[in-house]
C-alpha cells in the first residue's frame, strides 16, 4: 500500500505541520469540528482521498477521548446515550470505510478524490451556508436566542413507544427507542468515515430528533466520535489507508493551535467565531468543488482536460485551500494579537517599581481598595468542587459584615451554537435551586446577598464581568481536580478568572477550611507582592493571625538576587508588624511552587497568599503562572493579590 502514501520532503512537513496549527486554532476557536478542513487540505497537497479521511480520524479520536474526559467532569456527557449512538456510529463508519475502499479498488485515487470531494461541496453549502446565516443574523439583533426546549420533533420521537426497543437516558430524562438512534448513529459514522467529521449530523441529530440539550449533545459526540474513531483507524488501517506520519505531524501542530485558538476566543465577539468558521467552510467547499472537474475527466465521465487546464485547477484549489487556512488564521491571530497589545498598553501604564526600602500600597482606579473586604462575589457551579468556596464565603462575608453577591455561569458550546443550544430547563432550575440555598444559608448567618444565573460561552469571562458589575473586592470560587497536564492542554476557568479579573481572587478547594491559624505571604520583591502583603495585612489583622513571608531563589539565580530577596523578606516582616501583625519570613531555595506549598504544610497553614503578575492569554500559555502552579498543588485555599 506505500502507493497510497505521499513523498515527504521537508516543505511537505512544514506545510503539515502548518495545517495542523490551522487546523488546531480552527478547532480552538470554534469546537472540534474545526477538523473538517484537515482532509481537503491534505488532498489539496496530492494526498489521495481516502487516506486524507483515514489519516485525519487516525489523529482525531485520541483527542475526542481527552475532551470527552474533561466535558464529563463537567456532567455535560450522556456516556450511555454516546455508547448507544456510537455502537450504531461504528458500524457506519465501518460500512463508509468499506464504501471508500470499494471506490477506492474499482476507480483509483480519481474516484476517491471524487467521493471525498463531493461529499465536502454538498456538506458544506449545507452547513456553511446555515452558519453564514445565523452569523448575520446574531450580528444584526443581538440577540442570542430563547431559552432551549425540547422541539416537536423530539417529543414526537418520544412519545412512540415500540416494545422492546425503549430505552432511559438521562439527558433526555425520557425513553426512547432505539430504532431512532440506530439511523441516526449509522449516519453519523458514514458521514465520518467518508469527510472525517460526523459531527455535522450526530449532534443536530441529538438534539432535534432524540430531545438531548445541545450542550449534552455536543459532548456525548466526544464519545461517540471516540468509539467510531476507534473502529475506523483500525480498520482503515488493516486496508493500509492510515499514513501515521501525516496523523502524527497534523496531531503535533494541532496541539499547538488548540491552545491559541481557545485564547482568541477571548478577544473577539460571539458571531465573529461563526464568521470564520462559516468562511472557512465556503473557501474549502469552492477549492474541493473547482478540481471535480478534473476527477471526472480523469474518470472519462466528461471530456478530457488538457494538460494546461488540469494544471490550472489544481492551482486554483491549491491557492483557495491556501487563501482560507490564511483567512481563519489571520482572523484569530489578529484578535489575539490584540488582545496582548491591549494588554502590555495597560502594564505600561501601570505605576514604576516601588523604592527597596518600603512597601508601597498602589492607589486602585477602581472602587475597591487593596485590603477592602466589602463586597465578595462567589462564583459557584453546585458541583462537590464549589462545597469549599460557598461555606468559607459564608464564612468571611459573616467575619468581615461584607456583602455576598453569588453568581452560577451554565456554559452553552459556540461550536453548536448555531444550533440554537443552550442548558435544558431543568439545569437551569437546578442552578437556580442551589443559589436559594445558598442565599438562604447566607440570610440564617445575617449576611446580605444577592443571587444571579447566567448563561454564556466563557464562563471565566462571564464571572469577571459580573465582578466588574457589582464592584466586588474579592471573586471567591472552588477549584476542580486535575493537575499540570490537564491544565496546560484544555484550560483551567480558575486561571483564566485569575488572569482577567482586575479585583484579588481567593481559590477555595473543597476540604480547605480558612480558621485563621496561619498564613504564608510570598513575596518577590514587586510591586505586586506589595500589594499582596498590604492585602494580607488587612486580613490577618482581622483574624488576629501570624504571618510568615517567604522569597525563593533557585540555585541558578546570582548573589545579587539572593539578596534582593533577603531585603524583600526583611522590608516586608517590617511592614507587616508595622500593621500590628505576628510576622516571621524565610528565604527558601528551590522551585518557587513547590517551595511555597512546602512551606505551607510545615507551617500548618490554611491560606497561601501571592500578588499576581497579571498574565493572561498567549503569556500565560506558553510561560505558566507560579499562582496556577500552586493552586494546583496545594490542598490549602490561595489568594492571589491584583495590584491596580
Amino acid at each position: 500500500m506505500a502507493a497510497n502514501f505521499v513523498h515527504l520532503d521537508p516543505l511537505h512537513i512544514f506545510y503539515l505541520f502548518t495545517v495542523g496549527v490551522i487546523g488546531g486554532l480552527v478547532s480552538g476557536f470554534i469546537g472540534s469540528g474545526g477538523a473538517f478542513v484537515l482532509t481537503p487540505a491534505m488532498m489539496s497537497m496530492g494526498v489521495p482521498g481516502v487516506v486524507a479521511v483515514a489519516s485525519n480520524i487516525c489523529h482525531k479520536f485520541p483527542k475526542a477521548l481527552v475532551g470527552a474526559l474533561k466535558r464529563a467532569k463537567y456532567g455535560q456527557v450522556d456516556v450511555k446515550l454516546g455508547l448507544v449512538v456510537g455502537a450504531s456510529a461504528e458500524a457506519g463508519m465501518l460500512y463508509g470505510a468499506h464504501v471508500q475502499e470499494t471506490i477506492k479498488r474499482a476507480f483509483g485515487d480519481s474516484g476517491s478524490n471524487l467521493y471525498v470531494s463531493a461529499a465536502f461541496v454538498v456538506v458544506l453549502a449545507i452547513v456553511g451556508g446555515y452558519v453564514l446565516r445565523d452569523a448575520w443574523k446574531i450580528h444584526k439583533s443581538g440577540a442570542a436566542g430563547a431559552e432551549e426546549k425540547v422541539n416537536a420533533l423530539a417529543r414526537r420521537a418520544q412519545a412512540i413507544h415500540i416494545p422492546y426497543t425503549m430505552m432511559y437516558f438521562k439527558s433526555l430524562n425520557a425513553r426512547v427507542s432505539i430504532l431512532f438512534t440506530v439511523p441516526l448513529g449509522f449516519a453519523t459514522g458514514m458521514l465520518a468515515a467518508t469527510i472525517a467529521v460526523g459531527g455535522f449530523i450526530g449532534v443536530p441529530g441529538m438534539h432535534y430528533v432524540l430531545g438531548a440539550p445541545s450542550l449534552m449533545a455536543s459532548a456525548t459526540e466526544l464519545v461517540v466520535a471516540f468509539v467510531m474513531g476507534l473502529g475506523g483507524t483500525i480498520k482503515y488501517a488493516w486496508s493500509g489507508f492510515v499514513d501515521i506520519r501525516l496523523a502524527m505531524i497534523i496531531l503535533a501542530g494541532s496541539l499547538f493551535g488548540i491552545q491559541l485558538g481557545a485564547i482568541g476566543t477571548t478577544y473577539v465577539k460571539p458571531y465573529l467565531i461563526k464568521v470564520v468558521m462559516g468562511v472557512i467552510m465556503v473557501l474549502v467547499l469552492f477549492s474541493r468543488g473547482i478540481v471535480i472537474p478534473v476527477y471526472l475527466a480523469e474518470l472519462k465521465i466528461i471530456g478530457a482536460l488538457g494538460p494546461t487546464t488540469v494544471t490550472a485547477l489544481n492551482g486554483v484549489s491549491f491557492a483557495i485551500m491556501i487563501l482560507a487556512l490564511a483567512s481563519g488564521a489571520f482572523i484569530i491571530l489578529a484578535a489575539l494579537a490584540k488582545g496582548i497589545r491591549a494588554e502590555r498598553r495597560a502594564e505600561a501604564l501601570a505605576a514604576p517599581a516601588f523604592a527597596a526600602g518600603t512597601v508601597a500600597v498602589p492607589v486602585s482606579p477602581q472602587l475597591s481598595p487593596i485590603g477592602r473586604f466589602e463586597r465578595f462575589l462567589l462564583a459557584t457551579d453546585g458541583s462537590e468542587f464549589s462545597t469549599g468556596a460557598v461555606r468559607e464565603s459564608l464564612r468571611m462575608a459573616q467575619k468581615c459584615g461584607a456583602r455576598l453577591h453569588v453568581v452560577s455561569v451554565l456554559s452553552h458550546d459556540v461550536e453548536y451554537e448555531s444550533l440554537g443550544e443552550q442548558l435544558l430547563k431543568q439545569e437551569l432550575d437546578k442552578a437556580q435551586a442551589h443559589l436559594e440555598q445558598v442565599k438562604a444559608q447566607a440570610a440564617a448567618a445575617g449576611i446580605a446577598c444577592e443571587t444571579r444565573h447566567v448563561q454564556a460561552s466563557e464562563i471565566y469571562q462571564e464571572i469577571v464581568n459580573e465582578a466588574e458589575r457589582v464592584q466586588a473586592d474579592l471573586i471567591i470560587m472552588g477549584r476542580r481536580g486535575g493537575h499540570a497536564l490537564a491544565r496546560m492542554m484544555l484550560g483551567d476557568t480558575t486561571a483564566k478568572v485569575i488572569g482577567h479579573a482586575r479585583c484579588s481572587v481567593l481559590v477555595v478547594p473543597r476540604a480547605a477550611e480558612l480558621a485563621g491559624r496561619h498564613f504564608v505571604l510570598a513575596t518577590d520583591g514587586s510591586r505586586y507582592a506589595d500589594a499582596a502583603a498590604a492585602t494580607v495585612a488587612s486580613l490577618a489583622g482581622l483574624c488576629h493571625t501570624p504571618v510568615t513571608v517567604v522569597s525563593v531563589t533557585m540555585p541558578s539565580h546570582s548573589k545579587q538576587r539572593r539578596e534582593e530577596a533577603k531585603r524583600a523578606v526583611r522590608r516586608t516582616v517590617v511592614f507587616l508588624k508595622q500593621e500590628g501583625v505576628a510576622a516571621d519570613g524565610d528565604v527558601l531555595h528551590g522551585r518557587a511552587d513547590r517551595m511555597i506549598v512546602e512551606a505551607a504544610q510545615t507551617k500548618n497553614s490554611d491560606l497561601i497568599v501571592i500578588g499576581s503578575h497579571g498574565r493572561t492569554g498567549l503569556e500565560r500559555a506558553l510561560l505558566g503562572s507560579i499562582s496556577e502552579r500552586i493552586i494546583g498543588e496545594t490542598r490549602n485555599a490561595v489568594l492571589v493579590v491584583k495590584a491596580a
